[in-house]
């Protein structure tokens, strides 16, 4: 045994020491010239000229949701085989989520499913890419468009992967990131919207501050300017100076460490393909993902879980179905493929701290249980 072997693993080096040392004591902590550096790289990064820091993803998206136009009273589509930092903000600002069945082998949306679920009242579809494997975001694409639904690529842990070479993020209205600790880029917290439209990202740049335009808030001498109205009321969601200095010092390197993740994911590959004790999870035609986790199924979830982590692997369901939530005050829908992926899913490490014998000795667990 090679030891402990963590599912998740923050970044950190000396470029972040640095240039976090560099803004504690230059006392810019809020705001300084690495708010707009990190902004602009990570928007070069992703391929889009619309991105908005906050302060987490879950802001992000409550402040798309706003500009989606989605108000009290209105239903959001989205998958319950999610983080609560997706779904909480439907809530937040009043709406209902509408629960949207997957493919249990694949994770991604039933588009069936999908057209079943959807109503009159729906406003906007939230998209998980799940642990970064993409789903089919060109159809769902499509079905919003054709419908004046607003979707939400929920990109958190889906960074730089693609589908049909594209990278996701690019296909709607709305794009959502984080920064979180164990996401591909650790800025110690924040998050980032990106907004296909120009108006989307002014209005997003004022709501993020309570609705402030500051380009007329303060006068010449500093004060706050009595006859500057606020008409929009948003909310303390920006991203500081401090998180910024430490995500703009991993931009040049976080490439590298995706496509680590990528070859560890076809090393499992290699190992698993002939398993009959799991199957790894299928991918969509044109998928490349970026592997924040290597997801894999099996009947025995339940033991092979609690087998790997008793030999120091981490391993994790992820996520729990969010739909017992009775704080959602959502209308109950049959999801048999949610509830089937939820008993057999299973996630194991394969990020950039994996070398090509840890997932030999990760596989060789599984083969022996």
């Amino acid at each position: 045994m090679l030891g402990s072997i963590p599912l998740f693993k923050a970044y950190h080096d000396e470029e972040m020491e640095r240039n976090s040392l560099e803004v504690l004591r230059s006392g810019s902590i809020a705001v300084g010239k690495y708010n707009d550096l990190f902004t602009k790289s990570f928007g070069a990064l992703v391929g889009h000229s619309g991105i908005v820091g906050t302060n987490d993803m879950s802001n992000a998206i409550q402040i798309a949701l706003r500009l989606a136009g989605v108000e009290a009273g209105d239903e959001v589509l989205t998958t319950p085989y999610a983080c609560m930092s997706t779904n909480s903000p439907i809530s937040m600002v009043g709406a209902k989520p509408v629960w949207v069945d997957v493919h249990p082998d694949s994770a991604t949306v039933d588009l069936e499913s999908l057209g079943k679920a959807c109503t009159p009242n729906c406003k906007a579809m939230i998209l998980y890419h799940v642990c970064g494997y993409p789903g089919p975001v060109e159809e769902i694409a499509r079905f919003c468009d054709e419908r004046g639904i607003a979707l939400i690529e929920d990109c958190d842990n889906a960074l730089l992967a693609t589908m049909n070479g594209r990278q996701v993020g690019t296909f709607s209205r709305f794009s959502i990131y984080s920064f979180y600790p164990n996401r591909q880029i650790n800025a110690s917290e924040g998050g980032a919207l990106g907004c296909r439209d120009e108006a989307d990202r002014a209005r997003a740049v004022k709501l993020r501050r309570y609705g402030i335009d500051f380009s007329k808030f303060r006068t010449s001498d500093g004060e706050i300017d009595p006859n500057c109205d606020i008409p929009e009321i948003g909310w303390a969601a920006t991203l500081n100076n401090l998180c910024s200095a430490l995500g703009y010092a991993q931009i040049t390197g976080v490439r590298a460490r995706i496509e680590k993740a990528k070859v560890n994911a076809a090393e499992y590959d290699r190992l698993l393909e002939h398993s009959s004790i799991v199957r790894p999870l299928r991918l969509l035609p044109g998928s490349n993902p970026s592997y924040w986790t290597y997801l894999i199924r099996t009947k025995r979830s339940t033991e092979l879980l609690s087998y790997l982590k008793g030999k120091g692997i981490g391993c994790s369901r992820v996520h729990v179905l969010n739909t017992p939530y009775s704080g959602f005050n959502a209308v109950s829908r049959e999801l048999p493929g949610s509830e089937e992926l939820m008993r057999s899913i299973i996630a194991l490490p394969c990020g950039w701290w994996l070398e090509s014998v840890d997932v030999a000795e990760i596989t060789r667990l599984i083969e022996e249980f």
